[in-house]
């Protein structure tokens, strides 16, 4: 195995710096992936989008505003929770984990807004634009940040193993 600070389970001072080696640094990244892959962390992150979606919509009425916020609080929870696996399906395709995490990165942004215009459009969110412009850049970092993750936490075997 190469000595680069970018493959996991490397034993190297660059790889023990950035936390990549076995171990406690590893542990950690793999702990802080099974808490985004959950459910309730999904749940929970979607609460401050609905949130938002109520207020985004509140000109049409408190009906209105609060089945916006409902429908956008579920739609947003599984697409936490699904949009992960989406992701790793992504990440594999790649035949490498960078080639592999921008794959994940386009397809979880891709696919996160396809069904949240597709929702907000069938059910008349009169603000629609409104209602996703707040989740926007944290759906970015989201995408990003667990993009990068999953190439700092899948094996280099593992990341072409089902392209």
């Amino acid at each position: 195995m190469t000595d680069h600070p970018d493959l996991p389970g490397n034993t190297s001072d660059a790889a023990r710096q950035t936390g990549l080696c076995r171990g406690h640094g590893r542990t950690m990244l793999m702990a802080l992936r099974q808490v985004v892959d959950g459910l309730p962390g999904a749940m929970l992150g979607a609460l401050v989008y609905a949130l938002w979606a109520v207020y985004a919509n509140r000109a049409a009425g408190p009906e209105m505003a609060i089945t916006v916020g409902a429908v956008h609080w579920l739609a947003s929870t599984l697409l936490t929770y699904y949009g992960t696996a989406i992701m790793r399906r992504f990440f594999r395709r790649g035949r490498s984990a960078r080639q592999g995490a921008v794959l994940a990165f386009c397809g979880g942004m891709g696919c996160t807004y396809a069904v949240l215009w597709g929702v907000h459009a069938a059910i008349g969110t009169p603000q629609v634009v409104m209602t996703l412009a707040a989740g926007f850049i944290p759906t970015l970092l989201f995408c990003l940040g667990y993009a990068l993750l999953l190439a700092r936490t899948t094996l280099p075997s593992t990341a072409s193993a089902h392209a």
